[in-house]
């Protein structure tokens, strides 16, 4: 029956009120101009070969590019979904499923991202290696983009997008086993036990290792593992609030459908992604 209305009443069930509208545009906006900020900090301060970088700034260019290509996606969806309103251009099935596409890849990649920069993180601190990432990072960048690529190339093949109230995603069927569920609230909820697990330990060994270097070393060391602390805490807090609510929405659609509140409350959250990042990047580098 919801589908239904979604197709007989499009303008009603979609139009976005402009008090709420406006703010997330402006949000978007804001991420936009912090994380091109920030790929302009990257862009100018390192020099020579790129892969010859920090391994931890080759991790936040590729994720500022995340951000920016996904709220520039998002940003198109919401100037076509105005114009519809206004110049009755009507979003197709095929640009829904476009939109779609592009709007997880993205949100998707992230994901991975997040998780493999745990990952990394976690063998440098536990084990004192780097943990190999190939030839012009590969083994990085391929299951980032190669994975989600590959399965919403699939997922819109068998014409698996459609439009809801605030975006165009993957189609929203009841219960856990649907390609919704699976491939947006699993892998988030997943993604958040485990980099949140991994930092908690690497956040208790360095608590750990303050104590020892506090007594053997002085207090400067504890301080700078202190602050190492801190700065995993942070990416931690921003992994879930920016993917936190979209689990919480999954799981309310596989069993009914959520207030519309809900929805606008996911989008506004993962708006304020790339201010968060950049805001948490900016202090790193400075410090």
């Amino acid at each position: 029956m919801h589908r239904n209305k979604l197709m007989n009443d499009t303008h009603n069930v979609y139009s976005t009120p402009k008090e709420v509208g406006i703010p997330m545009i402006v949000i978007t906006f804001c991420s936009i101009v912090i994380s091109t900020i920030v790929l302009i900090v990257l862009l100018k301060t390192k020099k020579g070969n790129f892969f010859k970088w920090k391994v931890i700034d080759r991790f936040s260019l590729y994720t500022v590019i995340c951000d920016i290509l996904f709220y520039c996606s998002q940003t198109a969806y919401g100037t076509h979904d105005w114009l519809e309103r206004f110049l009755d251009i009507d979003i197709s099935q095929l640009e829904c499923t476009i939109y779609g596409v592009f709007i997880m890849e993205f949100q998707l990649s992230q994901v991975i991202l997040n998780v493999t920069t745990a990952m990394y993180a976690f063998t440098l601190v536990m084990r004192s290696r780097n943990m190999p990432l190939g030839k012009w990072d590969a083994y990085l960048l391929c299951p980032a983009f190669g994975i989600p690529l590959v399965s919403l190339t699939i997922a819109a093949f068998f014409n698996q997008f459609e439009r809801n109230p605030v975006s165009c995603l993957l189609k929203e069927e009841r219960g856990f086993l649907t390609s919704h569920f699976l491939q947006i609230g699993l892998l988030f909820l997943v993604s958040l036990v485990l980099i949140t697990a991994l930092y908690i330990t690497m956040w208790i060994y360095i608590r750990r290792q303050t104590t020892a270097m506090n007594a053997s070393f002085g207090q400067q060391s504890a301080v700078n593992a202190r602050r190492l602390a801190l700065k995993l805490s942070l990416y931690v807090l921003i992994h879930v609030i920016q993917f936190g609510a979209g689990v919480v929405e999954a799981v309310w659609i596989a069993i009914e459908e959520p207030p519309i509140g809900v929805r606008y409350a996911t989008v506004f959250i993962g708006a304020t992604g790339g201010m968060m990042n950049g805001a948490v990047y900016l202090t790193v580098y400075k410090n």
